[in-house]
């Protein structure tokens, strides 16, 4: 993600194609037909036995054919190594990829196919980042902060098949909505900032479609997101349900790809440091977003952002992201010292703070947090 100051031109980027509803993942092989007769399924591991004849059967049906393999685990430069090479011992390059899981598998689905020129269809399973709509793969390599590899495209298609991900666990949804809250906040940061935006490979500002879809996101998500949650734990396809899914997935995707990321994603890169249980993604973007307001003294969204967070189970303090009472303070110390000054996007805020000033926002957070409950 660039860092830069923009100049007068705009941009915005997308995928081709964004399809949502229940039963959608039957029209993988008329989706795959414009790119060839030709694909290969990348399957998270967790429904790769569910998947791995019925996929086949699927463009079989068609006239078509496609191959399956698991996805071996973790995004990182081996992974993707491994699965370029299963792919040269295909009978042919498939004309089309497909990632089906979570967002690391649509990750990984990206690069491969953005490897070999080829399209790639993205199907997420659960609902816990914006991954399946941007055009980079967050690589993931032992003992490293988060790489980023950008792509010369978006996804061709998101299918998000609606009867799939409303079986996933809730907390996989609550991980989603955290990293969409922090959309529209850091958009607004990064415009004031005269940050470029992530969209168009240049020193482009965001249009104001990118802004919309960010602010959109983040209207949608505080107004349906507490009713979507409870159907979800009930695996329940509503109305609002649909509608959250938009919000986390194609809106918080558009919103964060056209305008730019700040604190929350900046802070988050640094959890790799800290003495816990890895978090999910938006997880841990949702509790920064939190910290990142209270930096921009932004305290009225602060408190609608918090009573939110607190409803639908994100973190509020550091006791509930795995810090104790023990190790907090060194804790936080390294967390900081992890990304102040070291990540651009840290500081993509539109006035100066200093590294004490974040390190008392999460104390701040804390303390708030024992008093609201």
């Amino acid at each position: 993600m660039p860092s830069g100051k923009a100049n007068e031109s705009r941009a915005f980027q997308s995928p081709s194609r964004y399809i949502q509803g229940p039963g959608e993942i039957r029209n993988l092989p008329h989706f795959a037909s414009n790119y060839g007769s030709t694909a290969l399924a990348i399957i998270d591991s967790f429904f790769y036995e569910t998947y791995r004849q019925t996929i086949p059967a699927l463009f079989e049906s068609a006239g078509m054919t496609a191959w399956t393999v698991a996805y071996p685990g973790t995004a990182t430069d081996d992974t993707l190594r491994q699965l370029v090479d299963f792919c040269r011992t295909l009978p042919q390059l498939p004309d089309t990829v497909i990632g089906i899981g979570g967002g690391q598998t649509c990750d990984i689905s990206k690069a491969v196919g953005a490897f070999y020129g080829k399209a790639f269809i993205c199907v997420p399973t659960a609902l816990t980042t914006d991954a399946p709509t941007s055009t980079h793969t967050v690589l993931h390599n032992p003992h490293e902060q988060p790489k980023l590899v950008v792509h010369s495209k978006n996804p061709d298609y998101v299918v998000v098949d609606t009867e799939i991900t409303v079986q996933s666990p809730a907390w996989m949804m609550v991980s989603g909505m955290g990293d969409a809250l922090a959309t529209y906040i850091e958009a607004q940061a990064s415009f004031a900032n005269n940050n470029v935006c992530n969209a168009g490979a240049g020193d482009y500002g965001p249009t104001l479609l990118g802004m919309a879809a960010a602010k959109l996101s983040y209207d949608v998500l505080l107004s349906k997101g507490r009713e979507a949650l409870l159907a979800a734990r009930h695996h329940l396809r509503t109305p609002a349900y649909e509608d959250v899914v938009e919000a986390t997935v194609l809106l918080s995707g558009l919103g964060f790809e056209c305008t730019g990321v700040s604190i929350a994603h900046g802070l988050e890169a640094g959890f790799h440091v800290l003495p816990i249980r890895p978090l999910l993604h938006g997880t841990g973007v949702g509790y920064c977003t939190l910290v990142q307001l209270i930096v921009q003294n932004d305290m009225e969204r602060f408190g609608e952002a918090f009573s939110f967070c607190r409803d639908i189970g994100l973190p509020v303090c550091t006791a509930d992201i795995g810090l104790t009472e023990e190790n907090r303070d060194r804790s936080v110390e390294a967390l900081v010292d992890e990304v102040y000054g070291k990540r651009w996007n840290v500081t993509n805020v539109p006035r100066y703070f200093s590294r004490e000033t974040l390190i008392n926002a999460i104390y701040y957070l804390d303390a708030y947090a024992a008093e609201h409950r």
